[in-house]
C-alpha cells in the first residue's frame, strides 16, 4: 500500500547563502557565486583557479574540529528541523537518508600528511555516512541511518530512500539529502584534466552558445519528508508532495551518459509514471545543466522528445556553482521554493540559447507563474541517474 509523502522542512547552505531563503532570493536577482582560490597550492593551476565557496555561514562551535562537509550540514539540518517542527515526533521514528559523494574529504587529506597523528576520530569524520551519523547525534533521534553515495545524483538518491523508509512505515519522518566539501586542489585537478571546468571569467553559462564547463562548488541540502497523515496529526503545513520518484543507470561512458538522451528520458517516465502524471502536467523543470557543452546538448534533446517545448526550464548551477554530491538535495529544494512561492528561477549566465539546446527557457530575470508540478534532474559519473517530481499539496 503507498501512503502520499510531502515535504514539511527544509534548509540548505549554498554558496549564495546559509539558508534557503537567501539562496533563493539570491538566485531570482540573478545573483552568481565565485572565489578566486589563493595560496600557494592554486599556484600551479594555469588561468585563475575560482570556485564557489559557502563563505559566510555560522559554525556551531562543539563542531568546529569537525569536517567541513559535516558542519555544512548540521547547519542545513537547523532550518529543516526548525522548519518541520521535528520535537514533537518520537526520536525512535526519525530517520536519515542523508551522504555525500566523496565523504569527510578534509579529514582524509589532513590524516594523510601523516598517519602517525591521525587523531581517534578520523574515521568517524571521513566515511560518506558521516553526516546522517551527526545529525542524528545534533537532534537526537535513533532511527534508521542510511547513506547512498551516487556521485552527483546523491541527493536525489537519497530522496528515493526515504520515500521507501516511509512507505515501509520503518520511520514517521526521514531527514533526507546530502552534503560535500571538496574544494582542494587534488579534486580540482581531476575536473580541470577532464576538461570540464569553465574557464568563463564571468562564471558558467549552461544552455548558452559559448558554455564551457562548470564551476565547483560547495554546500549541503536536507528535506524533511513524512507521511501526509503523519503530519496532519502532527498540523504542520506541507511545502510540497513528494509526488515521483525515479533512479535509473546508464552504463554507456564512465563519464558521458548515452548521446541519444534515451536513457534520460527513461528515469523522466519512471517518475511520472509513479507520480501518475502526464509530461503536460509539469509546469518547471530544474535541469541538471551543467555548463558542459556534451551534457547540456544531450539533457535537451532528451527533454524536448519527453516533454517538447511545454515546461519552462532552467539550471541553477549558473548561480550555485556545481555542488557536485550536494547538487541534488540543494536543487530538489530550489523546485520546492519555486514550487510554494510561485517563481521559477532563470539559468544565471544565460544570454545566447545554444539553438543545439531546444528547450523553453525560464526568462532573465525568473518568471512570476504559478505551476502544479516540478521536477529536478540529476545525473552523476558512473551513470547515475534520478529524477523527483513535487507537487502543489
Amino acid at each position: 500500500m503507498t501512503h502520499p509523502l510531502v515535504v514539511t522542512g527544509l534548509g540548505m547552505v549554498s554558496p549564495l547563502g546559509a539558508n534557503s531563503t537567501t539562496t533563493f532570493k539570491r538566485i531570482l536577482a540573478g545573483d552568481r557565486a565565485k572565489t578566486i582560490l589563493t595560496g600557494s597550492e592554486w599556484r600551479s593551476f594555469v588561468g585563475v583557479p575560482r570556485a564557489a565557496q559557502a563563505l559566510e555561514v555560522w559554525i556551531p562551535e562543539k563542531l568546529l574540529e569537525r569536517d567541513r562537509s559535516l558542519q555544512l550540514a548540521v547547519v542545513a539540518g537547523y532550518e529543516a528541523w526548525d522548519r518541520a517542527g521535528l520535537n514533537r515526533v518520537a526520536p525512535e521514528r526519525i530517520g536519515t537518508t542523508f551522504s555525500s559523494s566523496k565523504g569527510g574529504l578534509w579529514s582524509l587529506l589532513e590524516a594523510a600528511k601523516d598517519p602517525h597523528l591521525v587523531d581517534w576520530d578520523f574515521l568517524s569524520d571521513y566515511f560518506p555516512h558521516a553526516g546522517g551519523r551527526i545529525l542524528a547525534q545534533q537532534f537526537g533521534f535513533s532511527g534508521p541511518g542510511l547513506s547512498v553515495s551516487s556521485a552527483c545524483s546523491t541527493g536525489i538518491a537519497s530522496l528515493s530512500l526515504a520515500a521507501r523508509l516511509l512507505q515501509d512505515r520503518e520511520c514517521d519522518a526521514v531527514l533526507a539529502g546530502s552534503t560535500e566539501s571538496s574544494i582542494h586542489p587534488l579534486i580540482y585537478a581531476g575536473f580541470d584534466q577532464m576538461g570540464v571546468l569553465s574557464e568563463n571569467p564571468d562564471g558558467p553559462c549552461p544552455f548558452d552558445k559559448e558554455r564551457d564547463g562548470f564551476m565547483m562548488g560547495e554546500g549541503a541540502g536536507v528535506l524533511v519528508v513524512e507521511r501526509e497523515d503523519q503530519a496532519a496529526k502532527r498540523k504542520v503545513n506541507p511545502l510540497a508532495r513528494l509526488s515521483g520518484w525515479a533512479l535509473a543507470g546508464d552504463a554507456h561512458e564512465p563519464l558521458e551518459v548515452d548521446p541519444t538522451g534515451k536513457t534520460i528520458g527513461h528515469v523522466i517516465q519512471l517518475a511520472l509514471k509513479k507520480a501518475q502524471l502526464k509530461p503536460k502536467d509539469i509546469g518547471y523543470i530544474n535541469a541538471h545543466g551543467t555548463g558542459t557543452r556534451f551534457n547540456d546538448r544531450v539533457e535537451s534533446k532528451a527533454l524536448f522528445d519527453v516533454f517538447g517545448d511545454h515546461p519552462f526550464v532552467s539550471s541553477t548551477k549558473g548561480a550555485t556553482g556545481h555542488l557536485l554530491g550536494a547538487a541534488g538535495s540543494v536543487e530538489a529544494i530550489i523546485s520546492v521554493l519555486a514550487l510554494a512561492e510561485g517563481w521559477l528561477p532563470a539559468t544565471t549566465g544565460l544570454k545566447n540559447p545554444d539553438p543545439e539546446c531546444p528547450i523553453k527557457h525560464v526568462p532573465k530575470g525568473g518568471l512570476k507563474q504559478k505551476v502544479d508540478h516540478v521536477l529536478s534532474l540529476s545525473y552523476g559519473f558512473g551513470g547515475q541517474l534520478g529524477a523527483v517530481i513535487f507537487s502543489k499539496v
